[in-house]
């Protein structure tokens, strides 16, 4: 075994003081005290509150990067369509395959 220490972990960036953990696209958001308010909801995983605020935001600010902002925080947490269609699909196989082993009958 070696006595050799590994080197100490980076420092965040300076400019970062929410934490390493924080999503890289929150970084670039412009400051607003109701923007802000919408991204610790984003943060927390209060998708509920996002859903229902974000356009609500964007439809009353009149500052372009927030209206930006907040519709970007919404399609964030809207379910992505490609898995509503195959959750669709799995239902109707589902479905299909159920319908279709009991039509069988006893054999």
């Amino acid at each position: 075994m070696s006595s050799s220490s590994a080197p100490p972990p980076p420092e965040p960036p300076a400019e970062d003081q929410a934490g390493p953990e924080r999503p890289q696209f929150l970084r670039a958001f412009p400051d607003d005290p109701e923007l802000r308010v919408l991204v610790e909801a984003f943060e927390r995983g209060n998708y509920r509150y996002v859903r229902d605020e974000a356009e609500k935001l964007a439809e009353r600010t009149s500052n372009r990067a927030v209206r930006e902002a907040a519709r970007e925080l919404r399609r964030r947490v809207d379910p992505d369509p490609l898995a509503r269609i195959l959750l669709v699909l799995a239902l109707l196989l589902f479905g299909f395959l159920l319908l279709w082993t009991y039509s069988q009958g006893p054999r």
